[in-house]
C-alpha cells in the first residue's frame, strides 16, 4: 500500500507534529508500507528508510499547496491513500480516500489565543474554515485523545463514529548528560512543555516564587521559546525577585532536553489546555514525579500516576510541587506509577491503529 503524508510539519525542527510525522513514516516503512512524504520546501530533517519518497511541491500558500498541488500530486504518484498528518489539509477535491490527524483545535478553544496575529480575526475564521473542510471531506478521522474526540463533536458536530482515538507513543533518548551551566541535578523544578500563551506560565512562576524561600536551594527551569511571551515571563520573575532562580535556556535539542527531564527533582506541568500532553509523558516515561492540570486531556494521560491540580488556582500548584518535593513515600509511589502507566503509549501501538483506520478508509 502506498500512503501519501502531508508533511508540512516536518520541514523545520522535528516538536510536535513533526516527530509524530516522523514516527509515522517510520513506522510505516518497518511494516513494508510505501510512504510518500509531500512538503513545501526542502525539509531539515529528511526522513530515509525504504519504501520512503520526498516530493517537494513548492508552494507560499497553504490553499494553493491543498487545493491545488496535493490533489495532482496524489495521482501523479499513483497513492492508495492520503494522510493529513497535522490537524487540516484534506482537499476538497481529493482524488484518494484521505485520513486526517487531528491533534486539537486548541485556538478555536482558548480565549484570545490568536491575540499575537496581526489580524487575529482572520486568523481564527481560517483556522476555523480549513479545519471544518478537512473534517467534512476526510473519510475517516483518528484523535489523539477523548478529549479531542469530543471537542470535535461538540464545536463541529462531527459524528461519533468518524472518528477513533489513537493516542500518541513517546521515545526516550539517554541524554547528552551535560545540563545547562548553573543548573545541578535535583535541585531544580523543570517545566518542558514549551513557552506558549496556554501553559499557564505565569502562574508556575508565582508558585515557584511562594516555595522559593522554603527550598531555597530550587531553581525552576523552563524551556521552549517564544520571543513575545518570553521577555514578559522574565519580568514577572524579576517582580517576584526570583528572576536569578528561574532559568530559560531556550529552545533545547533532543538530547539537552532529555537531559534535563531525567535529572529534574520534578517536572510542573500547570498547563490550561493539552490535546494529549507530551511533556507530561516524558517524565512518567523516565520515572521523575510529575505535577500537571487535571485539565482537557492531561487525566487521561496521567491515570493515577500524576499529582493533578487545578491549574487556575496558584495554591494548588504551590501545595503540589511542595508535597512531590517533601514527601519521600508519595515521589515514590508516582515514580513507580508514572514507570508503569508510560509503558501504555507506544508508537507500535499508535502505528497498528493507524494502519487499521487506512485499511477501513480504504473499504
Amino acid at each position: 500500500m502506498k500512503i501519501g503524508i502531508d508533511g508540512r510539519y516536518a520541514e523545520g525542527k522535528l516538536t510536535g507534529i513533526g516527530q509524530y510525522i516522523e514516527h509515522l513514516v517510520h513506522g510505516l516503512s518497518e511494516r513494508d508500507f510505501e510512504a510518500v512524504i509531500f512538503y513545501t520546501k526542502e525539509p531539515l530533517n529528511n526522513f530515509l528508510g525504504k519504501n520512503i519518497t520526498s516530493v517537494i511541491l513548492p508552494s507560499t500558500s497553504r490553499y494553493h499547496f491543498e487545493q491545488v498541488l496535493l490533489p495532482k500530486a496524489l495521482r501523479e504518484y499513483k497513492v492508495n491513500l492520503y494522510h493529513a498528518a497535522g490537524n487540516v489539509g484534506v482537499p476538497v477535491f481529493c482524488p484518494k480516500p484521505s485520513v486526517l490527524t487531528v491533534h486539537d483545535i486548541i485556538p478555536l478553544l482558548y480565549p484570545d489565543y490568536f491575540s499575537f496575529s496581526q489580524h487575529p480575526l482572520i486568523s481564527k475564521s481560517s483556522f476555523f474554515l480549513r479545519t471544518a473542510l478537512s473534517l467534512r471531506f476526510a473519510k475517516k478521522i483518528m484523535a489523539d485523545s477523548q478529549f479531542t474526540k469530543d471537542c470535535l463533536i461538540k464545536k463541529f458536530k462531527v459524528s461519533s463514529e468518524k472518528i477513533t482515538v489513537v493516542p500518541l507513543g513517546i521515545e526516550t533518548k539517554k541524554g547528552s548528560g551535560k545540563l545547562p551551566e548553573g543548573i545541578k541535578k535535583g535541585k531544580y523544578i523543570l517545566n518542558n512543555g514549551g513557552i506558549d500563551i496556554r501553559k499557564n506560565l505565569f502562574r508556575l512562576i508565582e508558585a515557584f516564587a511562594k516555595i522559593s524561600p522554603r527550598l531555597p536551594f530550587l531553581k525552576l527551569v523552563i524551556t521552549g521559546e517564544n520571543k513575545d511571551l518570553r521577555p514578559k515571563l522574565e519580568e514577572a520573575a524579576k517582580r517576584l525577585n526570583i528572576d536569578d532562580l528561574v532559568v530559560f535556556p531556550g529552545y533545547l535539542d533532543e538530547e539537552s532536553l532529555w537531559t534535563l527531564i531525567r535529572n529534574a527533582s520534578c517536572l510542573c506541568l500547570p498547563t490550561e489546555m493539552e490535546g494529549f500532553g507530551f511533556p507530561v509523558l516524558a517524565g512518567m516515561t523516565v520515572g521523575v514525579p510529575v505535577v500537571a492540570s487535571n485539565t482537557s486531556s492531561i487525566p487521561e494521560i496521567a491515570g493515577d500516576a500524576v499529582l493533578l491540580v487545578n491549574p487556575l488556582k496558584v495554591e494548588e500548584i504551590v501545595l503540589a510541587m511542595e508535597k512531590v518535593l517533601i514527601d519521600r513515600d508519595l515521589r515514590e509511589r508516582l515514580m513507580k506509577e508514572g514507570l508503569e502507566q508510560a509503558k501504555k503509549f507506544t508508537w507500535e501501538k499508535t502505528i497498528d491503529k493507524t494502519i487499521e483506520i487506512y485499511n477501513e478508509a480504504l473499504k
